[in-house]
């Protein structure tokens, strides 16, 4: 039975977290907007578990452990942060190299990591950052730039990802008051002694969220979305587009995002260079699309939650769409509308945006069993039951 929503969803985890940091240094700064989702719950107890000098568990948040442990690191002290096995097999060396530069001390353990520091160092020269992996390293830089008693430059090495996020976090810091140089190209200076200027930040909708909700609909329901902007900071807010692109049925008007089940939908090509968390939902929507849909430039799936790559294309084989790995993206051969998965059992690998994608074809095949349903508490906890699944 197609599902029916109206209402509104919570506030971007990615800005929220990002905005948290900043609290960190300004706790009069006031947040609009939240969520309780097990990201945004392990980076409030976070700044908490710093506050009190304690130890930082990090759950299976890797923003959380990233921007934590620069965080911490501009605290005079010994700092443990702790994860999960998972997200202790995420690449976070990027953390150690930055803070070596700025004469901090890191050690990797099994199960986390321990921080040494006196505080930040004045570098001889500009910080080097590579963005090749991950953009939260220099996202977690920024946003704890606050207050230094020095100017900091850094500079990117390597072909960057995610740079929608970058831009968030540098959009968010200037809105907030930070003052940020671009002497020359690839490079950043931060003057001495920036201050908020700002009382207050109001948090979006959360982007990545909604479109799960609004493929959904496509696939079989219907939606009326509220509070939702004609631009966003986030760089998932680029479905609107992508889905004007496959001549989905939706609109806005007056705040208020409509979508509702298709009766077509076209092939796409597109990059997700910048929006990572888009791919698994998409892909199975392309499973529904008529046509070949390209989606490419994704080099990061394969370093998130879980090889995205991979087991979006384990997802679509099991449930009877035929596609192809190709480099780093995937070819997706649809089967139109009227295309009603097999039945199936799929392990979404610890992953929420995998339990999401194949949320989109157990709406048109009861029969499908999702395992670990619970695992999309780390970003949309109220997603199952918007579904009415």
């Amino acid at each position: 039975m197609p599902f029916q929503f109206k209402g509104s969803l919570q506030a971007s985890k990615s800005l929220l977290n990002r905005a948290l940091l900043v609290q960190s240094f300004f706790p009069a700064l006031k947040i609009k907007g939240d969520s309780n989702c097990d990201d945004v719950r392990h980076m409030k107890m976070s700044v908490v578990s710093m506050i009190r000098k304690q130890i930082l568990d990090c759950g299976e948040a890797g923003t959380v452990f990233r921007f934590m442990g620069l965080r911490v690191s501009r605290e005079p002290g010994v700092w443990t942060l702790k994860g999960s096995e998972r997200l202790m097999k995420r690449p976070h060396d990027e953390m150690a190299f930055i803070l070596n530069q700025l004469g901090v001390n890191v050690d990797f353990m099994p199960d986390g990591v321990i921080i040494t520091s006196e505080g930040w160092k004045r570098p001889l020269f500009p910080i080097k950052i590579p963005r090749s992996r991950s953009s939260q390293f220099a996202s977690g830089l920024l946003l704890s730039a606050w207050n230094l008693p020095f100017d900091l430059e850094f500079e990117f090495a390597g072909a960057a990802v995610s740079e929608g996020y970058w831009q968030m976090s540098l959009d968010l810091a200037r809105s907030l008051g930070m003052q940020i140089e671009e002497p020359r190209g690839g490079s950043i200076r931060i003057p001495a002694n920036q201050k908020i200027m700002a009382a207050f930040v109001d948090v979006e909708p959360d982007y990545s969220s909604m479109f799960a909700v609004v493929a959904a609909a496509l696939v079989e329901g219907s939606v009326d979305i509220t509070g939702v902007g004609d631009r966003s900071l986030q760089p998932d807010y680029i479905f609107m587009d992508l889905l004007k692109k496959m001549g989905a049925p939706m609109a806005m008007k007056d705040g208020v995002l409509h979508a509702h089940k298709a009766k077509k939908l076209l092939a796409i090509e597109a990059g997700f260079r910048g929006c990572p968390d888009l791919f698994p939902v998409m892909a199975v929507l392309c499973g529904y699309a008529d046509g070949t849909s390209i989606l490419k430039e994704a080099p990061q799936l394969a370093l998130k939650e879980s090889n995205r790559l991979k087991n979006t294309h384990g997802l679509l084989t099991s449930a009877g769409v035929e596609s192809a790995i190709k480099g780093e993206g995937l070819v997706i051969y649809g089967r139109g509308m009227t295309f009603i998965p097999k039945d199936f059992v799929f392990d979404p690998d610890q992953d929420h945006r995998m339990a999401m994608a194949a949320a989109l074809f157990r709406l048109r095949e009861p029969k499908i069993k999702i395992q670990n349903g619970e695992v999309v508490r780390k970003s949309f906890p109220e997603f199952w039951s918007v579904l009415g699944l």
